[in-house]
């Protein structure tokens, strides 16, 4: 668990430093927490269709999206604020992050790169799952 807490902060810290490079420098752990947010509201998206596409049934029928979404949305906003921007936790692995070697920088940049570029595909590639059901067949 506490590896996973440390490659989450790890996260946000490169997406930090990505937007801090940027030459409008403002906002930047904002930024950084919206992409994050963004990310996991992908994965339970993606998480949302694959068990839609297993079971081939709707996991909550007959509910608008909207009604449980922006609740949803709204209570993990509240869980990235509290963890990046109320008590700054990823701040208490800042200095050891900053030290890492080029070489491991260059790895994790690769490895942060594939991740969003991972999660994007799986939505995409879930998406165009969803659409070659015949839902004719199962309602």
């Amino acid at each position: 668990m506490k590896r996973l807490k440390k490659a989450y902060y790890l996260l946000f810290f490169k997406l930090y430093q990505f937007f801090k490079s940027l030459p409008e420098n403002s906002f930047e752990e904002w930024k950084a927490g919206l992409v994050i947010q963004t990310l996991q509201l992908f994965v339970l998206g993606i998480i949302w269709i694959q068990i839609t596409i297993i079971t081939k049934n709707d996991i909550i029928p007959n509910i608008n999206p909207k009604i449980w979404a922006i609740p949803l949305a709204l209570i993990i906003a509240i869980l990235n604020y509290h963890v990046f921007l109320g008590k700054k936790l990823w701040k208490n692995y800042e200095m050891e992050f900053k030290n890492y070697s080029k070489k491991k920088n260059r790895v994790i940049n690769f490895i942060v790169l594939f991740i969003i570029f991972g999660i994007f595909a799986l939505l995409i590639l879930s998406y165009y799952q969803l659409s070659q059901i015949d839902w004719s067949k199962y309602r």
